[in-house]
């Protein structure tokens, strides 16, 4: 397979751009995620330390922090799936092009 040849096709083009938009949007959102709890803990440590309603054990930066895991799960989710419905039937397409 002529590598060249493939990095000259729009298609390949195309695909290499959506991956790489969606990889990129993926990666800020989450960076922009964490920063914000990171600054939250740096610059307002009382209101992370807050109860999450009067008389709970369960502080909001608890609840903040189990948030951020499940919106790194939630976000790689989002990449898999569209991977799955829109890449790989990209690849498969390309690679049937380039044979």
């Amino acid at each position: 397979m002529n590598l060249k040849k493939v990095g000259d096709r729009p298609a390949f083009r195309r695909l290499s751009l959506e991956r790489n938009c969606l990889g990129a949007l993926l990666a800020v959102i989450m960076a922009a995620l964490y920063f914000t709890f990171i600054s939250l803990v740096a610059f307002s440590p009382a209101t992370l330390a807050a109860p999450v309603y009067a008389g709970s054990v369960i502080s909001l930066g608890v609840v903040l922090g189990v948030a951020l895991m499940v919106s790194g799960l939630v976000l790689t989710a989002i990449y898999v799936a569209y991977a799955s419905l829109r890449i790989d039937p990209m690849v498969s397409s390309l690679g049937k092009e380039v044979q």
